[in-house]
């Protein structure tokens, strides 16, 4: 899709999780609140900026953290499952009239830094709805 997608107007934003070279909050995130995110990352559920390009983790202190293999983007490991995670893209989480905007490489700041999101967000993971493109209101690109 081409445009820009925005929200319906009754809902609120809230962005969550862009931690630069420090961790805000430490400590063990729940296990359903990563399996949501994981099954979501595989599913897809990724809005592509299409434009802002990568990102690289802050925290990460080798390149080899970074680019293992050579190739771009942490290998993430939990419950003996492996998934590379890039720095492209957001998690948009709809829950009680909030919309949680998230970095893609949120997986990899809970499981490879120990970051834990604020308590309303994991709930929002938990009970809520991840949003695709389809769920956005689209507005076509004007040229002038």
């Amino acid at each position: 899709m081409w445009g820009q997608g925005i929200l319906q107007d009754d809902l609120v934003l809230c962005a969550v999780g862009w931690l630069g070279d420090y961790i805000p909050s430490e400590g063990k995130t729940p296990s359903k609140c990563i399996s949501r995110l994981w099954d979501a990352y595989k599913s897809k559920f990724i809005i592509s900026d299409g434009t802002a390009g990568w990102h690289n983790c802050e925290l990460c202190q080798s390149e080899n953290e970074w680019y293992p293999g050579g190739e771009v983007g942490p290998i993430i490991k939990w419950q003996g499952k492996r998934l590379r995670i890039y720095g492209h893209g957001h998690f948009l989480i709809r829950f009680n009239g909030t919309v949680y905007l998230s970095p893609a490489l949120i997986l990899h700041y809970v499981l490879d830094h120990g970051y834990k999101p604020p308590e309303v967000f994991i709930e929002a993971v938990r009970r809520g709805e991840f949003l695709a493109l389809n769920d956005l209101i689209w507005i076509e690109d004007q040229v002038s």
